[in-house]
């Protein structure tokens, strides 16, 4: 029976439970997974990477030496005996940052035993001296090499030095040339990236994450809507992110609430307790909500979502809102325009917080005719079931099976 070994930072969020799914599809297709992460909640037959006091150790050396994937050497070192004991067909790695794995003696663990690998990357911390998206920054430095990073205070945030220019070389150094890597992208933006990378003569393929579409599918629930303060004929304007901060447009999102007054209702999901104290009276806040089906709620609810976001990848929030038939409004970044397609969504350039709220509302105008369109673009397009079998086939190319 082929083994997997099934690396991320965490088992929850929405690339943890994309390695869920993968594990259980993994194993109904006859071989064994078994998961490796770095923090949070584990489960039987999971497999922990260090612990605590690791993981707060790592997050100092990050804040006070920029020395983010230098630190768990120790952690790092026990996994690698694992690998060696329990000899993985196949090494299937997904967020490797995350203040718990050492890189270095991860990658030189791989280059020595030959092990076939995939490497999922959620975002670009892998191409960079620092950041995990270089985009809000409009910076270039990593297609040639970082020095004093403009994102330094951001995540993985240095609080001290920038070490930038030596982390740049440590990754180029580790991650490149590595004749058994396969990289997977989910969006063909960040595909892209990588082909402008020093890793751009690694292989490449590119499959997009996906959705459960039998739990993300359009509900109607006018309770809701009264729930969150919606008056009638009032649009209601969803937001969603985790954490919500200037990366995700969170300045953006109040300043289209104050643009349109009490034509429509924003619900912000995602926000601290701070933040929801200070919420003007047409916006509601919500910390998080309790489970999924809440959120499909939401989405089955609002009118259209607004995705201000400065930094994305592939984003989910988009794929779950346009399979519950509520349409798109988003700013034009990373694999957004790669989502949407008239006129089940728009995209407008990044930071141009007029045109966003035009375009929700215009959506918004239009949200009942546009149900069944977004149900089935997203039939279409983010059916995580298309995914996963596009991993498994994969996995086999790997193994060689």
């Amino acid at each position: 029976m082929p083994g997997i070994m099934m690396v991320n930072t965490v088992r929850t969020g929405s690339h943890g439970r994309l390695m869920e799914d993968l594990r259980a599809a993994a194993q109904a297709d006859g071989m064994e997974a078994v998961i490796a992460y770095g923090r949070g909640a584990g489960a039987e037959g999971a497999i922990r990477i260090g612990g605590t006091a690791g993981v707060l150790k790592h997050v100092a050396l990050t804040r006070a030496f920029d020395w983010h994937g230098r630190g768990s050497r120790g952690a790092t070192a026990a996994f690698v005996e694992t690998l060696c004991q329990r000899k993985p067909d196949l090494l299937h790695l997904h967020n490797v940052h995350g203040y718990y794995l050492h890189t270095p003696t991860l990658f030189e663990h791989i280059r020595a035993s030959g092990v076939p690998v995939i490497w999922t990357l959620h975002d670009c911390w892998a191409l960079t001296g620092h950041c995990s998206h270089f985009a809000r920054a409009g910076c270039q430095r990593w297609k040639t090499g970082c020095y004093r990073c403009p994102l330094k205070g951001e995540y993985p945030a240095s609080l001290l030095f920038d070490a930038s220019r030596q982390n740049y070389r440590i990754k180029r150094a580790a991650f490149s040339g590595i004749p058994n890597l396969t990289i997977v992208t989910p969006s063909q933006w960040l595909a892209e990236v990588v082909s402008e990378s020093y890793l751009r003569d690694t292989r490449l393929e590119v499959i997009p994450n996906g959705l459960d579409l039998t739990l993300f599918q359009p509900t109607i629930q006018e309770s809701v809507r009264e729930g969150m303060g919606v008056r009638p004929g009032q649009a209601m304007l969803l937001a969603v992110a985790a954490p919500f901060d200037s990366r995700k447009g969170y300045p953006d999102a109040l300043a289209i609430a104050k643009r349109l007054g009490i034509s429509a209702r924003l619900v912000l999901v995602g926000l601290t307790e701070k933040q929801r104290r200070a919420l003007p009276d047409t916006v509601t806040g919500i910390l998080r909500t309790k489970g999924p089906e809440a959120l499909v709620s939401l989405y089955g609810a609002a009118d259209c979502l607004i995705n201000p976001t400065y930094e994305e990848t592939y984003p989910t929030v988009n794929m779950e809102a346009m399979a519950c038939g509520t349409p798109v409004a988003t700013y034009a970044t990373g694999g957004c325009v790669e989502q949407i397609t008239p006129p089940m969504g728009i995209s407008v350039p990044c930071g141009d917080v007029g045109a966003l709220a035009e375009a929700a509302m215009a959506l918004s105008a239009r949200r009942g005719e546009l149900r069944e369109a977004c149900r089935a673009h997203a039939e279409r397009e983010f059916d995580r079931a298309e995914a996963m079998r596009a991993y498994i086939a994969l996995y086999k190319r790997m193994i060689g099976v």
